[in-house]
């Protein structure tokens, strides 16, 4: 019997029982052929996450149907388990679900006919339940690249009145739809638990687009390999740097390795402080600068707040400021205003 040749009168899955007229075995089984729980299928066609989800008559969700909206994870932040989205009302049961380690179940009210049909919940809902189940390093890059790209509205995310889902689910209002990479994403973050307040995507006359901007003057610039590794590339971010620097900017730029292994974490506190003791410098000499008029926005105004009506989150009170450009005074001008 060819088994490729009957699995695809089946549709590329079966199960193993209704081919036991052949005395087949799983370890019988060729290995384009996979075998999950008295299922076989065709590897090429279906991978074990569709499986699974087709087996639990349920739907692929949360971080593990993020690759299939291209949503960014990292390779150490995937998941072991096949996290699925079960409705209320059917798939097996729960007391047997529990019997199984390579699958997390998220009960859902309802799924639509879409996510039925393809076993793949909607991006709605892979968001909020990556928001409810993943720590704010995984889920918010995810929000973020979908804003970016134009997939998910956050307006339209319900946040519950109470339960245990409220505090996770406001934390979608830290998101931007301006950061361009999960590196951007991750280093935001880190300055927000710093107490700093980033500015993303800040375009500035003469340079362009950088990633951030702390305390109105301070660009953090994040490099990835893909983009910054090149020798032209190279050269043309230090020019952008001395063209910072001749508009009165400080320049802090880091790599990929700096922001994953701490560097980042640590170096940016140790540099605004070295850059507070050149401000103390400058006092000596007598030097008086003007206040810079800069955004007013706070770490405070990234807490979530939603509307009293519907529970609806408010995007327009959450999205990072978004500026035309900004020429600051001379430097030491600017260092003494901020101290």
């Amino acid at each position: 019997m060819d088994l490729n040749e009957e699995l695809r009168k089946r549709h590329g899955i079966t199960k193993l029982s209704g081919l036991r007229h052949a005395e087949l075995t799983p370890t019988m089984l060729p290995q384009s052929i996979g075998h999950y729980r008295g299922w076989i299928y065709d590897k090429n066609s279906f991978s074990l996450d569709q499986v699974r989800a087709f087996v639990y008559n349920a739907c692929i969700s949360c971080v593990s149907a993020a690759h299939m909206y291209g949503l960014p994870i990292l390779m150490e932040d995937r998941p072991h388990k096949t996290h699925l989205s079960v409705a209320y009302n059917r798939g097996m049961h729960p007391s047997k679900l529990r019997r199984f380690d390579d699958v997390l179940i998220h009960r859902e009210p309802i799924l639509s006919a879409e996510e039925e049909r393809t076993h793949v919940a909607s991006i709605g809902t892979v968001l909020e339940r990556v928001l409810v189940c993943m720590p704010l390093k995984v889920s918010l890059p995810m929000l973020d690249a979908a804003r970016n790209q134009g997939l998910y509205d956050i307006s339209t995310l319900t946040l519950p009145t109470s339960g245990s889902r409220v505090p996770h689910l406001r934390e979608a209002a830290l998101s931007t739809d301006r950061a361009r990479s999960i590196l951007e994403t991750v280093a935001r973050l880190i300055l927000i638990d710093m107490g700093l307040n980033p500015q993303v995507g800040v375009w500035i006359e003469g340079v362009g687009e950088v990633d951030m901007i702390i305390l109105g003057f301070i660009v953090i610039e994040v490099d990835g390999w893909a983009f910054h590794s090149s020798k032209e590339q190279r050269e043309k971010d230090l020019k952008r740097d001395r063209e910072l620097l001749r508009r009165g900017y400080v320049v802090l730029r880091f790599t990929y390795d700096d922001v994953m292994n701490g560097d980042f974490e640590r170096e940016v506190p140790e540099s605004v402080k070295a850059i507070r003791g050149l401000v103390s410098h400058e006092d000596a000499e007598g030097a008086r600068a003007p206040r810079l008029a800069t955004s007013s926005t706070s770490c405070a105004d990234y807490t979530c707040r939603t509307t009293a009506s519907d529970g609806h989150l408010d995007a327009t009170h959450h999205a990072y400021p978004k500026m035309s450009h900004v020429i600051p005074p001379p430097l030491f001008q600017l260092l003494n205003s901020h101290r």
